[in-house]
C-alpha cells in the first residue's frame, strides 16, 4: 500500500491528478491507501473509491504547516504548489518562502526517502534562446518565478544525490486549459484564448497573432507525471530534470482551430507589452529526446488540446 501527498491539490493540475489517481487506484503497481491533499483551501471531492482522502489546509509559507506535511510520511509527493509569475515579481520575499523554502523543508525533513515529482517550468529559461530548447540548455531565468524553479531543480538533484529523496523534475510548457474564471497568471492569459471562445465568451487577446506558444494539455501533463514517477532511477538524467515536449502553435493557429471546433466566442487583439515580453522570453519550441524515448509525449494537434478541455469541462458540469 502507498500513501501520496499532493501539494497544490486544489489547483488545476492537482485536481486532475487526484481524479486520475482515484480512478486507477494504484501507483506504480502498488494499491493507494491514502492521498493527502494540501492547499490553502481544499474541498473533499465526490468519493469514487475506497481510498482515504486526508485534507490539510495551510500556507506553505508557514514552516509549521510544512513540517506537518512531512510528518505524514508519504511514500510519493507530487509538489505542484507555487506562487506564480506576477505574484512573485510583486513580492519576491514571500514567493521565496512558498516556492523554495517550503520545498527545502519538505525534502530536508523527510526520513523515508520519498519519491518526489516536482512541477518545474519553461520559465527557468530566458535570455537569447535557440529556436529549440532541449534538456541541456543552461537556465538563465528572467523572472523571480523562473529563478525559484531553477533553484528547486538543483535542490532536488542534490538531495537525490545524497539519498534523502528520489526526486524527478518535469519542466512544463504552457499548460492549457484551466477551467473557471480568468486569473492574473500569465499562463492563464494564454489558456483563456482557448477557454473563453469555447464557452461562448468574446476575449481581447494580449498577444500578437504571430506569437508562437509551446502548449500542452492538462491530460498530457498528468500522463507525464505518472510516467516519470514510475520510471526506475537508472533511466533518469543525472540532473533529474526533463523537458515535457510541447506542441508549438501561433495565436492565429489557435484561432483557426477554435473556429473549426465551433467556438462561438470571438477574438480581438489588444497586445499587452508586459504579457508579450514575458511570453517572448519563454522557449518557442520545447523538446527532449530523452523524454520522448521514455514515453513523455506532446499533444499531437490543436484539436487534441481543445478536446482535453471540453471533455474535462463536461465532466465538471455533471
Amino acid at each position: 500500500m502507498t500513501r501520496i501527498l499532493i501539494t497544490g491539490a486544489a489547483g488545476f493540475l492537482g485536481s486532475r491528478l487526484l481524479a486520475r489517481l482515484l480512478d486507477q487506484g494504484e501507483l506504480n503497481g502498488n494499491p493507494i491507501s491514502e492521498i493527502i491533499l494540501a492547499d490553502l483551501n481544499v474541498k473533499t471531492p465526490q468519493p469514487k473509491s475506497q481510498i482515504k482522502l486526508t485534507l490539510r489546509e495551510g500556507d506553505l509559507a508557514d514552516s509549521d504547516f510544512v513540517e506537518e506535511l512531512v510528518s505524514e510520511q508519504a511514500d510519493s509527493i507530487f509538489h505542484l504548489a507555487s506562487m506564480l509569475t506576477l505574484q512573485a515579481e510583486q513580492n519576491p520575499s514571500d514567493a521565496f518562502k512558498v516556492n523554495v523554502e517550503a520545498l527545502r523543508l519538505l525534502i530536508d525533513k523527510a526520513t523515508n526517502c520519498p519519491r518526489v515529482i516536482f512541477a518545474s517550468s519553461i520559465a527557468i529559461h530566458g535570455g537569447d534562446l535557440p529556436e529549440n530548447v532541449t534538456d541541456n540548455l543552461n537556465p538563465i531565468p528572467e523572472t523571480t518565478y523562473g529563478t525559484h524553479k531553477a533553484i528547486n531543480e538543483l535542490l532536488i538533484a542534490d538531495y537525490s544525490r545524497l539519498g534523502q529523496i528520489d526526486g524527478r523534475c518535469l519542466r512544463l510548457p504552457i499548460v492549457v486549459t484551466r477551467p473557471g474564471a480568468p486569473t492574473p497568471a500569465i499562463s492563464d492569459k494564454v489558456a483563456e484564448i482557448i477557454r473563453e471562445p469555447l464557452n461562448g465568451t468574446d476575449i481581447a487577446v494580449p498577444l500578437a497573432q504571430e506569437t508562437p506558444l509551446p502548449l500542452v494539455s492538462a491530460g498530457a501533463v498528468v500522463d507525464a507525471f505518472l510516467i516519470l514517477h514510475n520510471l526506475p532511477a537508472s533511466d533518469l538524467p543525472l540532473k533529474r530534470a526533463l523537458n515535457l515536449p510541447a506542441l508549438t502553435v501561433t495565436v492565429a493557429e489557435i484561432a483557426s482551430g477554435l473556429k473549426k471546433s465551433g467556438a462561438t466566442g470571438t477574438l480581438t487583439y489588444e497586445p499587452d507589452p508586459q504579457v508579450q515580453k514575458i511570453v517572448d522570453g519563454w522557449p518557442r519550441h520545447f523538446s527532449s529526446e530523452k523524454a520522448d524515448l521514455l514515453g513523455l509525449k506532446p499533444d499531437p494537434d490543436i484539436a487534441s488540446l481543445i478536446k482535453d478541455y471540453l471533455t474535462q469541462r463536461d465532466l465538471d458540469r455533471d
